[in-house]
């Protein structure tokens, strides 16, 4: 399932991703729903995008309900890494999560510091997109 945006919305988050991947060693990059719906959706390798977006959503979810009953606060970022690469899932709101990931393990920090930095302008594009719109 993918998600809708108007022809604004869609200039505005292919311009931040443009961005997200300059500045950053990305080889997989993705804006998903935190219930599994796919806005936007790149990546090197041949992963299915439908099965992505499902696993991000069950990781992001999962990650939220041990933070919240551990009470270490809202969640922000999941890390996972794998022994030839690494995705970060960053939370962006309580509907959307960015994804990056690379095979370049030595791109880690790099990664996250960029995918942090444009967070608040990707929640100020996303949040055009009415909660019906999914």
């Amino acid at each position: 399932m993918s998600v809708r945006v108007s022809e604004s919305v869609a200039r505005k988050l292919s311009k931040e991703l443009q961005d997200i991947t300059i500045e950053a060693q990305i080889d997989t990059l993705a804006i998903i729903t935190t219930t599994g719906a796919r806005v936007a959706f790149f990546s090197k390798t041949k992963a299915d995008s439908s099965v992505m977006s499902a696993i991000t959503a069950a990781l992001v979810n999962s990650g939220g309900l041990a933070t919240d009953q551990l009470t270490f606060g809202t969640l922000t970022d999941v890390m996972v890494r794998g022994s030839n690469g690494f995705l970060i899932l960053r939370a962006l709101n309580d509907r959307f999560v960015l994804v990056g990931g690379t095979k370049q393990i030595s791109a880690f920090t790099k990664a996250a510091a960029v995918l942090v930095k444009h967070s608040p302008s990707l929640i100020s594009t996303l949040s055009e997109i009415p909660d019906e719109q999914y």
